[in-house]
């Protein structure tokens, strides 16, 4: 067998392993290696060359997808394989697939939105003066609470839809710490509401844990996991929510006795496999705990069922102590007790006031802290210069810096509007240096 320097990065195997080897030696060669000497045994035996054909195989950098043709040689005394590495071109074809899918049902989502806000807007105004003006009579009040509900969770999706055809909109407004165990308990009650007579128990219930997500961003993660549990299970449950966290992280487990999970995945966006809904719950939802740091899973559960489980990580200043950090701020006050602040946590901080003064771009920061409006270049031109694998904070009193993340994709970025809070300011460092 023979084999060539390309090929041998691509499959994470040395040339020298493999040259001259017979193919049927090849049986504990690395898994790569091993799949495509099967592709190979597979051509030999049949006598047909095979086109254009997709195998997925492991190498030491992930998993990786090799589009390949095999060619039979000598009246099929031998058989060449040749591929290339097309991982990264499907995933680019995937989104590009997916945003047109967004851009297709934008315009008309978008006109929908525009038409129903305003309507329910009033609904809802009108069920709050009713509910002042019937205030001492239970049962009026009770529907009216309904009413409330409903019109809140119809406004909810609007967002949700509205969000999902354009995330990026949402870090306008920046990136904001919500503690979760109120809004847990509050989603909860709601749902209780409108699903009446279904069983939801919640537990583990303690603390004030504090998330990366804005209240409405953490509502709609919240809410669409129990919904979904509770509409698998007929409406009635029983659904089992539970919390638990410790100094790190907190993790979020929603349980249902419903069918259990279909095929397919079903965190891809318009995957549904209800007659209703627009297949974007569980993708918002994914997104979403990704922007915060955190992950989600979903398996059966035994005995019946389906498991969401989420976790995210927790603000902790101790993250700090020996962290790299690169602050660029032209104000010298704020720059100062920037470092400060963060010198006092026991970080190493290197501070500029010029974008032209990062020392050394092939640095890898534990965190990068960029203001965006300086003399020479934006934060967002200075992070795109810095190695892919630095978090970086944007902070900004112009909240277009917010929507400026979009050029940074591809990175953990996040936005911070100016004025700050101190502590929040040191929150959300210790959890993009966690990130690293």
């Amino acid at each position: 067998m023979s084999n060539n320097p390309a090929a041998a990065r691509v499959l994470g195997v040395e040339v020298d392993t493999v040259v001259g080897r017979d193919i049927g030696s090849l049986t504990a060669a690395p898994p790569a290696l091993t799949a495509l000497a099967a592709i190979l045994r597979e051509a030999r035996r049949s006598g047909r060359a095979m086109t254009r054909h997709l195998v997925a195989v492991p190498t030491p950098a992930g998993e990786r997808t090799l589009g390949y043709t095999v060619s039979i040689l000598g009246a099929g005394a031998a058989a060449a394989l040749f591929f290339t590495d097309l991982t990264d071109a499907l995933v680019e074809e995937r989104r590009a697939a997916e945003a047109q899918r967004f851009a297709e049902v934008g315009k008309i989502a978008g006109a929908i939105a525009h038409e129903l806000k305003s309507p329910l807007a009033t609904v809802e105004l009108y069920a709050n003066l009713l509910r002042r003006a019937l205030a001492d009579q239970p049962a009026a009040v009770q529907q009216l609470d309904v009413i409330k509900d409903q019109t809140r969770s119809c406004l909810e999706r609007i967002r949700a839809i509205m969000h999902s055809i354009n995330p990026d909109a949402a870090r306008v407004g920046g990136t904001a710490l919500t503690p979760l165990v109120p809004l847990v308990r509050a989603v909860v009650a709601d749902q209780r509401r409108r699903f009446e007579g279904s069983t939801i128990t919640l537990k583990g219930v303690s603390g004030n844990p504090r998330v990366a997500l804005g209240e409405n961003d953490l509502r709609s993660v919240v809410g669409n996991l129990l919904v979904n549990a509770l509409e698998v299970s007929g409406g009635k449950g029983p659904v089992d929510v539970r919390l638990r966290s410790n100094a790190d992280r907190v993790h979020l487990r929603v349980a249902d006795k419903g069918p259990g999970l279909p095929d397919g995945d079903v965190f891809a966006a318009f995957f549904s496999t209800k007659s209703s809904g627009t297949g974007l719950g569980l993708w918002l939802v994914r997104r979403l705990v990704a922007e915060a740091g955190g992950s989600i899973t979903a398996r059966d559960r035994r005995g019946g069922g389906a498991v969401f489980e989420v976790d995210l990580p927790l603000p902790l200043h101790e993250r700090l102590r020996g962290a790299d950090l690169l602050v660029v701020e032209d104000d010298e006050p704020l720059r100062a007790a920037s470092v400060a602040a963060l010198e006092a946590c026991g970080a190493g901080v290197v501070a500029v006031g010029f974008g032209k003064d990062v020392p050394d771009a092939s640095h890898t920061w534990q965190c990068a802290i960029l203001d965006y409006h300086l003399p020479d270049l934006t934060g967002v031109e200075i992070a795109a210069r810095l190695p892919a694998g630095t978090p970086i904070l944007i902070v900004s009193d112009d909240p277009m810096a917010g929507a400026a993340l979009a050029d940074l994709r591809e990175r953990h970025a996040w936005y911070l509007p100016k004025p700050f809070e101190i502590e929040t300011y040191l929150d959300l460092v210790s959890l993009l240096v966690r990130s690293t």
